[in-house]
């Protein structure tokens, strides 16, 4: 019975230490390049910074949504992955993603 006891609590401590350590994810670019902050500022997922940034940047919404990349990967992937709120940063840079349907022709 004792050594239930103390499974459950190590299970309850080990999950608010893990839950805590996921809520402070920090974003910080490794450069002072334009790119780099923008990627920082899609993936905290605030649309007004990005907005702002895209703007300050001179670059358009058009080649951060479909040239631009951060750490290898495209915006929208980037988002996916480690962002938050990355299904509105999508729809703020216009990407939308394609369902492709799998059709089979019987002879």
């Amino acid at each position: 019975m004792k050594s239930r006891i103390t499974a459950i609590a190590i299970v309850a401590l080990t999950s608010m230490f893990t839950g805590s350590a996921l809520a402070s994810v920090e974003f910080k670019p490794t450069d002072d390049s334009v790119t780099s902050n923008l990627c920082v500022a899609a993936a905290t997922g605030n649309k007004w910074k990005l907005h702002e940034q895209i703007k300050e940047s001179a670059l358009d919404k058009k080649y951060v949504a479909q040239d631009m990349t951060c750490n290898g990967l495209s915006v929208a992937a980037f988002v996916d992955q480690y962002g938050k709120n990355g299904e509105s940063i999508k729809k703020y840079l216009n990407i939308q993603q394609q369902q492709i349907a799998s059709v089979v022709h019987a002879k």
